[in-house]
């Protein structure tokens, strides 16, 4: 397995996975190893799940676990992900970190890493407990995601604080055209 991207959340991880295409279409590698693979091995699956944002540039998770490590894959569309570390104590306290992920490459100026299936780049986020994220799709298609988390789902795990609590995040949507005033 390659070395996963650095962000600037400690914990927070990108692996870019395996992608083959010829003109029919493309096979996307997810998890390599399957139970084997370290990372699953690690946290365990608790749940595999879907999630899917149909409305644009309207915040789609927008919240922490506490308990809960969560791997995400973003299959269609395209999506500004933003991620804040609450973790108090660890030495990323209080940063946020962006990404923007999915099918297609935007075609507007963005101001994070891109990585897309249409650029040959499949990637696979791992979210650890503590750390907020939320995702909003950048254009009018609907963003499919899949995840793998490490525990059943459970409501009380959930920190579901609104985006407009979450330092510094306004001020990026902003910088990508969004209505802050629509937000959660």
């Amino acid at each position: 397995m390659a070395d996963p991207v650095t962000t600037s959340i400690q914990g927070l991880e990108v692996h870019l996975q395996k992608v083959f295409g010829d003109p029919r279409g493309m096979l996307a590698e997810m998890v390599q190893g399957g139970t084997g693979n370290p990372v699953v091995q690690e946290h365990g699956i608790g749940n595999i799940y879907s999630s899917i944002a149909t409305g644009t540039h309207i915040a789609r998770a927008a919240h922490f676990h506490f308990k809960n490590h969560e791997i995400f894959f973003t299959l269609t569309g395209t999506a500004l992900w933003l991620f804040h570390d609450f973790r108090e104590g660890s030495p990323t306290f209080g940063q946020n970190a962006g990404l923007v992920l999915g099918f297609d490459a935007p075609t507007m100026p963005v101001h994070h890493p891109v990585y897309t299936l249409d650029q040959k780049q499949m990637a696979r986020i791992i979210v650890p407990a503590g750390v907020y994220h939320a995702y909003w799709p950048l254009t009018e298609e609907k963003v499919v995601t899949v995840a793998v988390a490490s525990e059943p789902h459970n409501d009380a795990d959930y920190d579901r604080r609104t985006i407009k609590t979450v330092p510094g995040f306004l001020d990026i949507l902003a910088q990508y055209g969004m209505d802050v005033a629509k937000q959660p």
